[in-house]
């Protein structure tokens, strides 16, 4: 059942990978059939980039939505304006005109992109959470190769009516689906929060089986009719006090790093200007067949991923993936500046090997968990609205990567526009190193429990330090005043007068963690 959920969420990310990949393929027909659209290369650029932009406004708008109207209904939501935009550009006659259609379809982007991270994340079991968060970024890389596939066949307009059909699909296969227990159980849905968890998890073999670990743990997630304490109804989680916690922010920042070298590594500048890129590099297959055949090796990668991605673990892949793809970059700048230099001769494969490399350095890692990670290391009670805001931001820097290719291209050249995506990749994985923590196997409670702990540890550190300093007894001399005696002024006794910290009021609320911890 969540494998059911993942792959029709996954639909989505299909929809959004043929939005990606439209460009590539739908720029170069317009420029040849109707070059009134494209007029010149700014016109190009914004064509290509403006998705982003759109995407941008459609992630802030998915963290009110789906804590308002949920997960499942956010996505639904997202497929008729799919379908509007793609119509909008199949019948476009003004540059003005696609580029606003553009931005509709990048809306729909923003929409998916949270919601479905955080959908299938919150309704799959610890264990397989890895290969179902994975799905989404397989099914991307499916999208981009189905648009590239048509675009080597099908002109501009032909290929957006084709795109139309996918979101067309969404909001029917999302019909059958339930709502996310988390979502449910945190409105006080309680009746139909237990139908979910039954759907997702079939026939238990006992009366709390059908419950994930994670939900039985915790208050929050407890299936009973008993409404919940007022004081807990009162903690929306969304106060500045919560947002700025360092259990709160530390992940948040984490995740929003991740998808930030996930984008300046340079990936949408490729798949954007995929045919453009092996046009420059005057490589020895033809240009469209090489765009196919790296959209072909990034859909292999992605799917072999799902194998690895429980098993390897998150840190690892995400170092491995960030050194893989520093290399390859580094050696299509080589390319490049061999070209400039008149030395590139017998180097026409070089291009393709170096993408083809980059695609699956990419898929393995940076594909698919940096989304893997924002859904597992921010908080429950903030995961929607740190989500579509972190989800926004990173969308943002997608724009502005695409937009300045053609800028660094020409100020820096290409060679040196890859070396410096390169030098990005690397700067990844050392930050992944020291500051990224490993979370395979752990619950989604386990992952929260763990920042709390470090946060709870350090605030102990400093009231100790802080009660003993206020232990050590002043004397008073002045003007021959008497000293303050040793019966006035007792040292403090850590182990007697224990300081309250966050693990305690864990504690307190959830004595099954604390015990296990």
């Amino acid at each position: 059942s969540s494998l059911l959920l993942a792959m029709a969420a996954s639909l989505g990310y299909m929809t959004t990978g043929l939005v990606r990949g439209f460009s590539s393929p739908g720029v170069p027909s317009m420029k040849e059939i109707s070059p009134h659209l494209v007029p010149d290369g700014n016109a190009e650029s914004w064509i290509s980039s403006v998705p982003p932009s759109g995407a941008f406004v459609g992630s802030l708008v998915a963290g009110p939505l789906m804590q308002l109207l949920g997960r499942r209904r956010t996505l639904m939501i997202s497929s008729p304006l799919w379908v509007l935009g793609w119509i909008l550009i199949a019948t476009s006659q003004s540059y003005e005109m696609i580029i606003c259609a553009r931005i509709l379809t990048g809306f729909c982007v923003g929409l998916v992109t949270p919601s479905a991270a955080v959908y299938v994340s919150e309704c799959s079991f610890a264990e397989i959470r890895g290969i179902l968060g994975s799905l989404p970024a397989l099914f991307m890389a499916g999208g981009i190769l189905v648009s590239y596939l048509l675009g080597a066949w099908l002109p501009w307009n032909q290929l957006a009516w084709a795109s139309a059909v996918f979101p067309a699909l969404l909001i029917f296969v999302m019909l059958p689906l339930p709502e996310s227990p988390a979502w449910l159980l945190s409105r006080g849905r309680l009746a139909e929060a237990d139908k979910s968890l039954k759907w997702l998890h079939h026939q238990p073999r006992s009366p709390n089986e059908s419950i994930p670990i994670e939900l039985q743990q915790t208050i929050v997630y407890t299936i009973s009719d008993k409404a919940p304490p007022e004081k807990e109804k009162k903690t929306s989680g969304f106060s500045r006090e919560e947002l700025l916690r360092r259990p709160v922010i530390i992940p948040f920042v984490l995740s929003f790093m991740l998808l930030i070298f996930q984008q300046v590594s340079g990936i949408d500048s490729i798949i954007f200007y995929t045919v453009s890129i092996f046009k420059s590099a005057g490589s020895q297959v033809d240009e469209y067949l090489a765009t196919i055949l790296v959209g072909l090796i990034q859909l292999i990668a992605n799917f072999l991923s799902l194998f690895v991605v429980d098993r390897a673990g998150r840190k690892p892949l995400l170092i491995a993936s960030g050194a893989l793809m520093c290399i390859s970059l580094a050696a299509l700048g080589t390319h490049f500046h061999l070209q400039r230099l008149g030395k590139g001769e017998g180097l026409g494969l070089l291009p393709l090997i170096s993408l083809m490399a980059f695609m699956v350095g990419f898929s393995i890692g940076y594909c698919s968990i940096p989304f893997l990670l924002m859904g597992e290391l921010i908080p429950e009670k903030q995961r929607s609205f740190l989500s579509s805001i972190a989800g926004s931001l990173n969308l943002g820097v997608m724009f502005i990567v695409i937009k300045t290719y053609h800028d660094l291209k020409t100020h820096i050249g290409e060679d040196g526009t890859f070396w410096l995506y390169s030098i990005v990749c690397l700067g990844s994985c050392i930050f992944v190193h020291f500051l990224v923590p490993e979370t395979k196997g752990k619950s989604l409670l386990e992952i929260e429990e763990l920042f709390e702990l470090k946060h709870s540890k350090n605030n102990k550190n400093t009231e100790t330090v802080t009660s003993n300093a206020r232990a050590v007894p002043e004397n008073s001399v002045k003007n021959g005043s008497e000293n303050v005696s040793n019966s006035e002024v007792k040292p403090v006794d850590n182990k007697e007068n224990h300081l309250p910290t966050v693990s305690d009021s864990v504690s307190s609320t959830n004595t099954n963690v604390q015990n296990e911890h």
